[in-house]
């Protein structure tokens, strides 16, 4: 059996004294009532702001353009998937004759072949 001999000398030196410093408890911030009342008009219109362009937003997403927009002096036609220049003009003056009508506006649009989102715009004279 070996015995070990306790150098106080090589012991770590003692924890200094720690100190436990306690505050008061400190009062709530006082704030003036005008700041709370601006705080929330601040948020009730940011939230109003919201809810019309919201409301906005939904009622132009509800809006479908319709085929035909009268100008001044003209129609426009905005062509729509599944069109045809017989159908278009049947639409337009259904007591009449296609044939001419059907001939100007292929002369009108370049083509006899008509793109989705392509806009004829027919003056009304045509259409008389």
């Amino acid at each position: 059996m070996t015995a070990t001999l306790f150098d106080p000398s090589l012991a770590s030196p003692p924890a200094p004294h720690l100190t436990l410093v306690v505050r008061p408890a400190q009062a709530p911030s006082s704030v003036a009532p005008e700041v709370y009342r601006r705080r929330r008009l601040g948020v009730l219109a940011v939230v109003i702001g919201l809810l019309l362009g919201l409301a906005s937003f939904g009622r132009q997403a509800d809006a479908t353009p319709s085929a035909e927009l009268r100008v001044a002096d003209a129609v426009v036609v905005i062509v729509q998937p599944g069109d045809t220049l017989w159908g278009i003009t049947q639409s337009l003056a259904p007591d009449s004759d296609p044939r001419p009508l059907v001939s100007a506006l292929t002369d009108l649009a370049g083509s006899s072949s008509l793109q989705p989102g392509q806009q004829l715009i027919i003056p009304l004279d045509l259409l008389d």
